[in-house]
């Protein structure tokens, strides 16, 4: 645990406003453990992120705009991060960029963190919208400020990353989107209260946690549930959007087969999961989805749920020998694989206790905080030292 007068860390988020804030969310929650952390960042919209608005923080918010505006909102940032130590969450002007800054002015070590391939996803829109994207100049968040940070990522002190497909792009310690196996114990929670409100009693559930998107393949787990029709299963989604088209078009896909939630805080991530039977991590086999680790996989893991994963990214090796993987895209072996483990149920709970295991040995935050910490200690060191 930290004590007064230890070091302080800014961490600095992309945007307090979207699920940008949940890494930065889940780094401040390890390193406030040994150090003094504060989180700030831009609002791109209405005030905090509900998952990550817990009161666990006081946030320090600047408004969230377009240039010109946005570079008295960058001179806030610079003069709100106080830290020995800036850790800028994704490479955007809104954190690397105010990061960088404060780097040259006051000298202080700049970690990077990269827990997605944001270009790959600018990218991943038509070739007009892409154009449109480099010549909104007056947008901080246009995809011509992405190609221009990459070219500083030589200027961080150290680098983190997700995902080996971004460390072999990027380089710098790859630190998983670990979790509080303390707090998300499966003995300290039980699903009964939530599966009788949902008049799920008698369902198997099947649950996809985050915000949907079509890269995580809900389609195909909704494709792949119409083939069990001789099988109570329902799908439970939590995180979704309302506002999004997308979100509409999952109902109707799904119709009676769906459940839809909104946005829930991480904290009452534990309640959802208990009441699932069995966690589906459908990603498609695109660049940005094999670049990019469903944080929700460890949620699941922690809670000694049955997963059922792609072959997309990191999901193999993180569910070796722990977790069920069926090829992207292969809407049968989904299904089958389901089929499986709601009809072998003492299998499947052996599959949750060793995906439990997996995560408190190598995904929980006392690994996560070893990492860390020896990353800034050696920077605090090298700074004292004046190398």
């Amino acid at each position: 645990m930290k004590k007064r007068g230890q070091p302080r860390v800014s961490v600095l988020a992309a945007n307090l406003s979207s699920n940008a804030l949940g890494r930065a969310y889940l780094l401040a929650q390890v390193l406030r453990r040994r150090y003094e952390v504060e989180v700030l960042g831009p609002a791109f919209g209405h005030g905090i992120w509900p998952p990550c608005d817990t009161g666990e923080f006081a946030y320090r918010m600047v408004p969230g705009c377009n240039f010109p505006c946005f570079s008295l909102s960058m001179r806030d940032l610079l003069r709100l991060a106080t830290g020995d130590v800036i850790y800028a969450v994704k490479p955007r002007l809104s954190s690397f960029g105010v990061g960088l800054l404060a780097k040259w002015r006051r000298g202080v070590p700049l970690i990077l963190d990269i827990d997605d391939w944001d270009l790959e996803g600018a990218y991943a829109v038509p070739l007009w919208r892409r154009a449109l994207g480099l010549a909104k100049l007056y947008d901080p968040y246009a995809s011509i400020y992405l190609r221009l940070l990459e070219r500083f990522f030589p200027f961080a002190d150290a680098i983190t990353t997700v995902s080996t497909a971004l460390q072999e792009r990027f380089g710098g310690l790859l630190v998983p989107h670990g979790r509080d196996t303390d707090f998300l114990d499966p003995a300290k929670y039980s699903g009964i209260e939530l599966r009788q409100k949902w008049g799920l009693n008698d369902h198997k559930i099947v649950m996809f946690l985050g915000t949907p998107r079509p890269h995580k393949g809900l389609e195909d787990l909704i494709a792949a549930l119409h083939r069990l029709d001789d099988l109570p299963v329902t799908l439970v989604v939590v995180g979704v959007d309302w506002s999004d088209p997308y979100t509409a078009r999952l109902k109707t896909l799904g119709r009676d087969r769906i459940r839809l939630f909104g946005m829930q805080p991480f904290t009452e991530i534990p309640r959802f999961l208990a009441a699932a039977d069995i966690v589906a991590l459908p990603q498609r086999n695109v660049p940005f989805a094999q670049a990019q680790v469903p944080a929700k996989v460890f949620d699941a893991m922690a809670m000694a749920k049955p997963i059922v994963a792609t072959a997309v990214g990191d999901l193999p090796r993180i569910l070796d020998k722990c977790g069920v993987i069926v090829s992207p895209g292969d809407i049968w072996s989904l299904s089958e694989a389901i089929r499986r483990l709601v009809t072998q149920p003492t299998w499947a709970r052996h599959l949750g206790e060793l995906a439990r295991q997996q995560c408190m040995r190598l995904y929980s935050w006392n690994v996560m905080e070893r990492s860390l910490s020896t990353i800034i200690d050696e920077l605090l060191e090298k700074k004292a030292d004046g190398t």
